[in-house]
C-alpha cells in the first residue's frame, strides 16, 4: 500500500512529467532493434469513464484524477472512449467532456486518441470531426454493422474515414465482440489505407496477427495488443505495444514490461514482469478465474500460438472498483446497459487489491 500512497501523492502535487515525443524516425519494422521506437509503439491505458452518480454526466475530476494516475505511471498515450472506457454507450455531450478533459489533462505530453464504434460511416464521421475539433490525435475505430454486412461496404466505411485525413487511424480487431469478423486478407486491406496508421489487436490468436503484420510489412504500420498478459509473446512476432486494461490500474508495471521487452530487450526479465500483471486477471475475466489458473492458460497458449478464445465479460465496474480502492476515487456506476458490482465482483476486487498491496 505505500508504494501506492507515495504514487498518489506525487500525482495529486506533482505536474505531469515531460514525455519522449512518439514520433521516431525508424518505420515500424519487426526486425526494429531494441531501443528504437517507431511512432505510436508503446503502452496506452483503456481509461475508464467515471460516471456521476446516477450515470448521468462524466465526474470530471474522477476522470482528470485517474489519468494523473496513469499519465504518472509512464504510459506512452491514453485510450478515451473504448470498449473499456464505454465509449459506444457514452452521448455526444459526454464524449465531448471526456475528449476535452483527456486533452486539457495530458497537455500535449501524449497523444490522446479516442474510441470510435459504429457501423454508420455518417456517425463516424461527427465523432472523427469532434475528436479533431477538441484536440485529439488520433481515432481508433470499430466497424459495429450486421454481420451480413458485405465487406465493400466495410471497406468503403473505412475508406470514408481515411479520405476526410483529419486524423490517423486505428483499425479496432475486436472479433470476440462484434457481429462482422473481417478476414486477414479483409484486414490487409483497410490497414493499407491512406492515414490507416496500425491497429489494436484484441484477440488472443497470434497467428492471426501474424498474418495481418505479415500483409503490410514495409508499411510502416503500428501493432497493438490489447491485453499487455501477452506482451512478450506479441512483441515476438513484431508488435509494438499494448493499449490495454492492466495499465489503466498498474500503468507503472505494464510500462516496465514493455521497456524490458521493447528497448531493452531483456525477454526474460520481461516476462517475469508480464507474469506479475496476471494478479489483474480475475478483474478482467471474472467468474472463478483464478490469477494462476489464468496465468498458465493464457502463457502457454500464447507460447504456443495456440488461439485462445476472448469472451465477452464486462468488467468496467470491477476495474472502477478498483482504482477506487488503489487511491484513484471514484465510484463503479456504469451504463445501464452494462453489469453493475456482485457481491462476487466486490470480494473479487477486494481480494485482488490486496494482494497487490502485498507485493
Amino acid at each position: 500500500m505505500i508504494r501506492f500512497c507515495v504514487l498518489w501523492l506525487l500525482v495529486v502535487v506533482a505536474p505531469v512529467s515531460a514525455q519522449t515525443s512518439i514520433l521516431c524516425p525508424c518505420p515500424a519494422k519487426a526486425s526494429c532493434s531494441p531501443g528504437c521506437k517507431p511512432a505510436w509503439a508503446g503502452i496506452y491505458p483503456t481509461v475508464l469513464t467515471p460516471w456521476l452518480c446516477g450515470g448521468c454526466g462524466v465526474d470530471i475530476q474522477a476522470l482528470d484524477q485517474e489519468i494523473r494516475y496513469q499519465l504518472f505511471g509512464g504510459v506512452n498515450g491514453l485510450l478515451v472512449l473504448g470498449t473499456l472506457g464505454e465509449g459506444m454507450y457514452a452521448n455526444d455531450s459526454e464524449r465531448t467532456q471526456v475528449i476535452s478533459t483527456a486533452v486539457a489533462t495530458t497537455k500535449g505530453k501524449v497523444p490522446v486518441i479516442v474510441g470510435i464504434h459504429s457501423g454508420d460511416a455518417q456517425c463516424a464521421l461527427q465523432q472523427l470531426h469532434q475528436a479533431k475539433a477538441l484536440g485529439a490525435s488520433a481515432v481508433l475505430v470499430k466497424f459495429t454493422g450486421p454481420a451480413h454486412t458485405p465487406f465493400c461496404e466495410v471497406l468503403g466505411y473505412y475508406e470514408a474515414l481515411s479520405s476526410a485525413g483529419e486524423l490517423p487511424i486505428f483499425y479496432y480487431h475486436i472479433p470476440g465482440s462484434v457481429d462482422r469478423k473481417l478476414k486477414p486478407c479483409e484486414v490487409i486491406q483497410v490497414l493499407s489505407l491512406p492515414n490507416v496508421v496500425g491497429a489494436k489487436e484484441s484477440t488472443l490468436d497470434l497467428k492471426e496477427v501474424q498474418a495481418h503484420i505479415n500483409g503490410v510489412a514495409g508499411q510502416g504500420k503500428v501493432f497493438l495488443s490489447g491485453t499487455a498478459l501477452n506482451l512478450t509473446q506479441f512483441r515476438g512476432i513484431g508488435g509494438h505495444g499494448a493499449m490495454c486494461p492492466e495499465a489503466a490500474l498498474l500503468p507503472m508495471d505494464a510500462v516496465a514490461a514493455y521497456e524490458t521487452a521493447y528497448e531493452v530487450g531483456d525477454r526474460k526479465s520481461a516476462r517475469r514482469q508480464q507474469r506479475d500483471l496476471f494478479v489483474l486477471a480475475p478483474l478482467l475475466k471474472g467468474g472463478l478465474i483464478t490469477e494462476n489458473g489464468a496465468r498458465m492458460i493464457t502463457m502457454t497458449s500464447q507460447d504456443l500460438k495456440l488461439p485462445q478464445r476472448l469472451g465477452r465479460d464486462s468488467s468496467q465496474a470491477r476495474l472502477k472498483g478498483a482504482l477506487n480502492l488503489l487511491g484513484v476515487s471514484m465510484n463503479s456506476t456504469v451504463k445501464p446497459e452494462l453489469p453493475g458490482l456482485s457481491a462476487w465482483d466486490r470480494h473479487l476486487v477486494t481480494s485482488t487489491v490486496r494482494k497487490i498491496e502485498q507485493r
